[in-house]
């Protein structure tokens, strides 16, 4: 797609309508990305989520979101998790991994930082991303088990900790190991 192709400026003022307060404009704007978008329309559905739509909005983004299976929706998904303007709608990129089944086997360390520093609801995310994925690198899951581990024992809070040891047992599970 050429950069000032028609479709590429179709596609902008959906992306643009999509932050529109008009609910109308920006379930039509949703209804265009859903059948010409591409990974391109990740980061504005995610801001626009951000930036609090109504609920029919919100749905709309979420199912969206939970079934994309553009080429580029895993690194893009993964540069999100870093943009300090998505925080509000981190738990929601996670949960877009494993709803979505996207192939994450790669990028397991990234799960389990995010997992150790990030909030129990995170946390919760990416043990869901970990057990749906079917294959991690021995190595890289050895590793992790390891960080995991030591960070279950120096959690404060009861709940996350609770999670981090739930992830403790599924990567045990995985590489047939137990404490």
């Amino acid at each position: 797609m050429s950069e000032n192709s028609p479709a590429k400026q179709r596609m902008d003022l959906a992306f643009a309508a999509l932050l529109s307060d008009d609910d109308a404009q920006a379930l039509t704007a949703l209804t265009r990305i859903e059948t010409q978008g591409d990974a391109r329309a990740i980061p504005p559905l995610l801001t626009a989520l951000a930036k609090g739509p109504s609920s029919a909005v919100q749905q709309r983004i979420t199912s969206l979101l939970y079934q994309v299976k553009a080429k580029d929706a895993v690194p893009t998904l993964l540069t999100s998790l870093e943009d300090e303007a998505l925080h509000p709608v981190r738990t929601t990129i996670l949960a877009t991994f494993w709803n979505a089944g996207l192939d994450v086997r790669d990028h397991l360390d990234r799960f389990i930082d995010i997992a150790i520093v990030g909030s129990a609801h995170e946390c919760f995310e990416c043990l869901t991303v970990i057990e749906n994925q079917e294959i991690w690198p021995e190595k890289t899951a050895r590793l992790g088990l390891a960080r995991v581990r030591k960070a279950a024992t120096s959690e404060a809070d009861a709940y996350k900790r609770s999670m981090l040891e739930d992830l403790t047992k599924e990567l045990e599970g995985r590489l047939g190991v137990s404490a």
